[in-house]
């Protein structure tokens, strides 16, 4: 009985001691957010959508541009750079209305909850 009295004493003396050494991590020792850092100025969605619809403003215009180029003759332009920033565009341009849908949805939504 005194044996295992005295086996528990030491397993509990062992289990103390790692508990003691399972603290929890000091803030320097925390890696910062993938933003910057904490201090790091994070957009808000205003500038966020300004920033997509003018990437959105660009292939558009970047597209035009090529298709213009080509259909006036430029030898140096190949047709398939042509369709591939077409269907980028296309494709971006699909994306911003699909964005737009769910914001004018989210939007009903919340204007249509009971108060």
């Amino acid at each position: 009985m005194i044996a295992a009295i005295g086996a528990m004493t030491s397993v509990l003396a062992e289990l103390q001691s790692l508990a003691g050494a399972a603290i929890a991590p000091s803030t320097s020792q925390l890696v910062p957010d993938a933003v910057g850092g904490a201090d790091a100025a994070k957009p808000s969605f205003s500038d966020a959508l300004r920033s997509a619809l003018g990437q959105v403003d660009a292939s558009i215009s970047e597209a035009s541009t090529k298709a213009t180029a080509f259909a006036a003759g430029d030898k140096d332009l190949p047709l398939s750079d042509v369709m591939v920033s077409l269907e980028q565009a296309n494709l971006s341009l699909q994306l911003a209305s699909g964005v737009r849908d769910k914001v004018v949805a989210a939007y009903a939504n919340i204007m249509n909850m009971q108060i």
